[in-house]
């Protein structure tokens, strides 16, 4: 019998997706307590093992204003895929350059919309910044 796995919108090296079944096989069921996250990263086990009462913190600004978001009910799935569909219409037309134009953007103005472009068609949905705390990943050309 396999397990459904929810997989977070935002994606990152070393996500702990693949580990989900076996995280959630070593955790009593019984548990009543808080869940705690010290470094919840995409929240990929947090939101598989759907806790009662969790606290989910990380030291990423982008990813708690991201995630924030979501929980106010300012970022919405309508909102999300209007958002990436206008963008990667956007990214087909003008290739890479609109991919650095968002970059630059999203340094300035820091919209969580623009990280999750940014997350998405960057290389290989890596998270990195700069000493200045620029987003500093490369397009990724992949199709």
């Amino acid at each position: 019998m396999s397990i459904k796995i929810n997989v977070p919108p935002i994606k990152s090296q070393g996500i702990k997706t693949k580990l989900v079944p076996w995280i959630k096989s070593i955790i009593p069921a019984d548990v009543n307590g808080t869940w705690i996250e010290p470094f919840m990263g995409t929240g990929a086990v947090a939101f598989n093992v759907a806790p009662e009462r969790a606290l989910l913190c990380d030291t990423n600004p982008h990813l708690i204003n991201f995630y924030t978001g979501i929980a106010s009910g300012s970022i919405t799935p309508e909102k999300v895929k209007a958002f990436l569909e206008r963008e990667g219409e956007q990214l087909l037309a003008q290739g890479e350059a609109h991919y650095y134009f968002i970059r630059e953007r999203f340094n300035a103005e820091q919209a969580p919309l623009d990280f999750l472009f940014l997350n998405r068609a960057g290389f290989n949905g890596m998270i990195r910044f700069n000493r200045k705390g620029g987003f500093n990943i490369p397009f990724c050309r992949k199709p």
